[in-house]
């Protein structure tokens, strides 16, 4: 008789993220998945192992997504799961950022930001380590997750227009950001919010488009 083995719903959210990544980076996330996993019954637990079981859950970006190039909302909600199945077992985890060579809001606060919806920050800040990233990219890691926690607790703050001085003054700190050069300069466009509704579908197109891709070569494989 075969065995049905009951999957629950965090376990099925990585299944659906797995099926975004090439079958070799599907090995590497079955591989962190299964230094998660804890021994089903007492009998199979053995004594000289318990310190293994509470070792430190390293997830290497690179070797997980299979690109140093880190843009996508997607991506990040591939490795969300896997750090936050580390903390519901109360283990600690280090990200490693090595070879990865750039990151995005959107990335960053899927994967790392998202924490703050579900854990505290005490034990985000006590049970996440970031290695091997440089002081910018660690600084710009920091900078998203503070603005998480900041919209967590005042939501509105954030849908609030910027006024010129605040503009200035972001214009001030990021005088190389394209963005914050043409910001505010459709405020007063009635076609505004129309020219933000085809950057979100554009988004969603490129998510499609590399589903696709993905799907296009399982199926080559």
């Amino acid at each position: 008789m075969t065995q049905i083995t009951q999957v629950s719903d965090h376990e099925q959210e990585i299944i659906v993220q797995l099926r975004t990544l090439s079958p070799e980076h599907q090995r590497a996330v079955i591989d962190l998945i299964g230094a998660l996993q804890v021994p089903a019954t007492p009998q199979e637990s053995k004594p000289e192992l318990e310190d293994d079981n509470n070792a430190d859950i390293k997830i290497g970006l690179y070797q997980v997504l299979g690109k140093s190039e880190l843009t996508f909302e997607h991506e990040g909600q591939v490795i969300y799961p896997l750090i936050a199945e580390a903390f519901n077992q109360g283990k600690k985890v280090v990200v490693s950022f090595d070879n990865v060579q750039l990151i995005t809001w959107s990335f960053v606060t899927k994967a790392i930001g998202q924490l703050y919806e579900h854990f505290s920050e005490s034990q985000i800040q006590s049970c996440l380590e970031l290695v091997d990233i440089t002081e910018e990219d660690l600084e710009f890691v920091y900078h998203v997750m503070e603005t998480k926690k900041e919209f967590l607790i005042n939501p509105e703050k954030f849908r609030q227009p910027m006024s010129d001085e605040q503009l200035e003054e972001l214009r001030r700190k990021n005088p190389d950001n394209p963005i914050l050069q043409v910001v505010g300069m459709f405020k007063d466009d009635p076609t505004f919010d129309d020219m933000l509704a085809d950057i979100a579908e554009y988004r969603r197109e490129l998510d499609e488009e590399y589903f696709r891709q993905i799907d296009a070569e399982e199926v080559g494989n």
